[in-house]
């Protein structure tokens, strides 16, 4: 029915021509033919009626283009399977303008996944590290509570100081016009925390509830909102009320400000959580050493085509999480030579990873077991109260996406444990506070 020709172009790149006989041409064409025929209606003719001339005629480009389509998606799966090859990435296809004069031909650029021969693991050589949580780090989480836990006492006759609370309405206007975003009504706003306009907290100080005040500021420069920048704007403000912090005395106030009986209940809480942040620490700060290693060792050279379609991916990803964050991407920041090569790095290092443990995954049989699985579960559903775990559990259960993500998660635990065990490791400790440093926290 078909014939499939390979010729390589590069590394890892080869050229599928697709070759499909003349009479499988002629039957799709013609079915699509009979096809329109009972649905055209021209001129002069009943549907149905219409000689197969005038229909090749009028409709000659689609019936062609229908028919090239149809073949192309029929002999698509099958001509990949006769070729041989393996597609690491989506084949290009192309539809030659010239054809031979019997048959019909298209062919594919079909980018291939690398053979690799893993390196011996035992050669391998690189830092485990531990991550530990000393007293300091503990000390440091209850200082940070101690300045984030606040409660705000409102005042009526108070006259506003820098760590006060207000309520503010507000409208803005350029040159006397209204603009979108300048509105807003009951809108919460700690005096020195630099959450507004540059300026515009600083002429709410020594205010009182139920004072009107016209603020007046310029937009920086480079403000987000391209229409409003430079620009000078007032804001006709109302102070709706004022509010006192009022923070912990003691490590005991704060306990019950957040929810604990006592200090020492607040502080063996943080020492768990600190605790589970330094596991794992400890294991993130090894996995990136061993993939370190494993692409140092490891030779890989990737078809262009799978790159640019995990770099299509990767950047899409980017994007979207820019704008969960209320961020927008500028146009230029997308042909910014910088960020591209960043990109470029992500994904090369992502499929280099991606080939590679494919390959520990095999030489060791790791899998994931259903218990295993519902360890994970479990353990991730410690974070909901004890009455919401049964739901979270059951919940989990039926996201098949996020059940493959756990079980990737697990594997790819194991195949760094594995990798670990049969490398040569130099041990390092390092505080907690010292990781978070260097992770910019």
């Amino acid at each position: 029915m078909i014939k499939t020709d390979v010729k390589e172009l590069a590394t890892h790149e080869y050229e599928v021509r697709v070759t499909v006989a003349q009479g499988e041409y002629d039957r799709i064409y013609a079915g699509h033919m009979n096809k329109l025929s009972m649905q055209a209606k021209l001129p002069g003719f009943r549907p149905g009626k219409t000689p197969a001339n005038v229909i090749e005629k009028q409709f000659g480009p689609k019936l062609h283009e229908d028919t090239v389509s149809e073949l192309v998606q029929t002999h698509f799966i099958a001509s990949i399977e006769s070729s041989g090859l393996n597609p690491a990435a989506q084949p290009i296809i192309d539809i030659p303008a010239v054809q031979p004069s019997e048959g019909f031909e298209f062919t594919m650029k079909v980018a291939v996944w690398p053979v690799v021969e893993l390196a011996e693991l035992s050669e391998l050589s690189f830092d485990k590290t531990t991550v530990e949580v000393g007293d300091d780090d503990i000390k440091q989480v209850i200082e940070r509570l101690m300045k984030s836990q606040v409660k705000f006492d409102i005042e009526a006759e108070r006259a506003s100081e820098i760590g006060d609370q207000l309520h503010i309405d507000f409208v803005g206007t350029i040159d006397g016009e209204a603009f979108e975003g300048g509105k807003g009504e009951d809108v919460p706003l700690v005096l020195g925390e630099g959450r507004f306009i540059p300026g515009f907290e600083e002429q709410l100080t020594g205010k009182k509830a139920g004072d009107d005040v016209t603020v007046e500021v310029t937009f920086p420069e480079d403000y987000q909102a391209a229409h409003l920048a430079g620009k000078a704007a007032q804001f006709a403000t109302a102070l709706k009320s004022v509010a006192k912090p009022i923070t912990a005395a003691n490590e005991d106030e704060l306990a019950k400000m957040v929810g604990f009986d006592d200090g020492a209940a607040l502080n063996a809480d943080a020492q768990q959580r600190l605790k589970e942040e330094a596991e794992q620490a400890s294991f993130s700060a090894t996995r990136d050493a061993a993939f370190d290693a494993l692409i140092a060792a490891n030779a890989i050279e990737l078809p262009e085509p799978l790159v640019a379609q995990d770099m299509r991916e990767t950047t899409k990803r980017v994007l979207e999480n820019m704008k969960k964050q209320g961020m927008e991407a500028p146009e230029e920041m997308l042909n910014d030579e910088s960020f591209m090569q960043e990109i470029r790095g992500r994904s090369e290092r992502g499929l280099k990873l991606s080939i590679l443990l494919q390959k520990v995954r095999a030489l060791s049989e790791l899998s994931v077991d259903d218990a295993e699985l519902d360890a994970e579960i479990d353990r991730q559903s410690q974070q909901y109260p004890e009455e919401q775990r049964d739901q979270f559990k059951t919940w989990i259960k039926s996201q098949q996406e996020q059940i493959t993500s756990m079980q990737d998660g697990l594997l790819e635990r194991k195949c760094v444990d594995y990798v670990v065990a049969q490398a040569t490791t130099k041990p390092v400790t390092k505080a907690l506070s010292d990781w978070q440093a260097e992770q910019g926290q």
